[in-house]
């Protein structure tokens, strides 16, 4: 792609794009899908669970080029659970591999992963105490909108640093919380 024009024409592998900006046409489908269903409420508790889908296709008309920074299909899936003062959540996320990217930008594909989650939480009259474990399994995986990752060398020039790395999600991570 011609960095002036937005055309097609001959890319510099491994180099940073300096575009710049310009009207095209572009076209942008999708869809997001939520729900939530009951499952018991028994001397255990009440259980649930919830789900979320979202998928997003985007073209650029003038080029063929996908549009950049557009999420691909993913899905949330959690079930959930009270008893008393006790809220519990195992939440599942799954993400498709990225490859419907913005070639004049030089955007990165990314593999799809999926993600397991645990939130809990305790209430005692005013007192509320959060503890939650974000990927659980500490499982690595790159983000499809993280750009890429200049994090390393020379970061203040464009020739500086090694092109094509994908910025990485977070690892585990856990979390607490008080309110009062």
């Amino acid at each position: 792609w011609d960095r002036q024009t937005n055309l097609p024409a001959a890319p510099v592998p491994g180099q940073f794009g300096v575009l710049r900006y310009m009207n095209q046409s572009a076209r942008l489908v999708g869809v997001d899908v939520s729900g939530h269903v009951p499952l018991a409420r028994n001397a255990f508790g009440a259980w649930r669970v919830k789900g979320v889908l979202n998928a997003t296709r985007g073209r650029n008309t003038d080029t063929g080029s996908g549009l950049y920074r557009v999420m691909p299909l993913n899905t949330k899936l959690a079930l959930q659970h009270a008893w008393g003062n006790f809220e519990h959540t195992l939440e599942v996320v799954g993400v498709r591999a990225k490859t419907n990217v913005s070639a004049p930008r030089e955007e990165l594909r990314t593999p799809g992963y999926g993600l397991v989650n645990w939130r809990g939480s305790a209430t005692s009259g005013s007192l509320r105490v959060d503890l939650g474990i974000e990927n659980l399994f500490d499982r690595h995986y790159e983000l499809p909108l993280g750009g890429t990752y200049v994090g390393q060398g020379t970061t203040m020039s464009i020739g500086g640093v090694p092109f094509g790395i994908a910025v990485p999600g977070m690892g585990r991570s856990v979390n607490v919380g008080v309110n009062y």
